[in-house]
This record gives C-alpha cells, structure tokens and sequence, in this order.
C-alpha cells in the first residue's frame, strides 16, 4: 500500500515534472542568452569556461591547503584557546609561553595532589 507523503512532498511523478520544468525554463533561458552566437563561438566559450574553471579550482584547492596549515600551526601554539587570566599581567610574552606556563603550573598542582 502507498502511503502519502508528508507536508510540502509530492509523489514522484510531481518532482519529477516539476523538476522537468525547472530544467525547461533553465534551456530557455539559455538559449536566448546564447542565440546570438555561432556553434564554433559556443564551443569556444565551453573550452575557455573549462579552462578558467580548472584555474580557479587549483587556486581553491592552494588556499585551502593553506588555510589547513595555518590553522594546524595556529592549534600548535595554542592560539585557539580562550586567553588566560593574567594577560593583562605580562603584555610582551607569547601565548606559547603562557600556553607553557600554564601547563606547567597545573602538571605542579596535580602532582602535588597525588
């Protein structure tokens, strides 16, 4: 037995036609965008749009590798976590060394709790 779809879903064959639609108003669209241009123009723009694609997409993947390495190397000198309490204290030391500091201090407290 098939049940009804819920709330704002249609049987297949509505999405399917809607979707048909969709795609048909997209060509049309389309093609009074293009109609001025000739078939070698059109596959021209195609090899010139795939060729600006691939450049962008390198670009992305680079500044994405980048971006991963400075947020790697920015946990690794503990820039991520939340300033600690006497920062107004000791303005010219780096957060690596209060990160250390800080470390050290409550390795010390647990130790002499044991």
């Amino acid at each position: 037995m098939r049940q009804e779809p819920g709330p704002g879903k249609h049987h297949g064959a509505i999405t399917n036609y809607l979707l048909r639609d969709e795609i048909a108003r997209e060509a049309r669209v389309a093609a009074t965008e293009f109609a001025d241009l000739s078939d070698e123009e059109l596959l021209a723009r195609e090899a010139e749009l795939d060729q600006r694609w691939d450049v962008v997409r390198e670009e992305h993947q680079r500044l994405y590798s980048e971006r991963r390495k400075v947020k790697r190397e920015k946990s690794r000198c503990g820039l991520f976590l939340p300033p600690l309490h006497d920062d107004d204290a000791e303005p010219d030391v780096s957060l690596s060394e209060k990160l250390k500091t800080a470390l050290a201090e409550s390795k010390k407290r647990r130790q002499r709790r044991l």
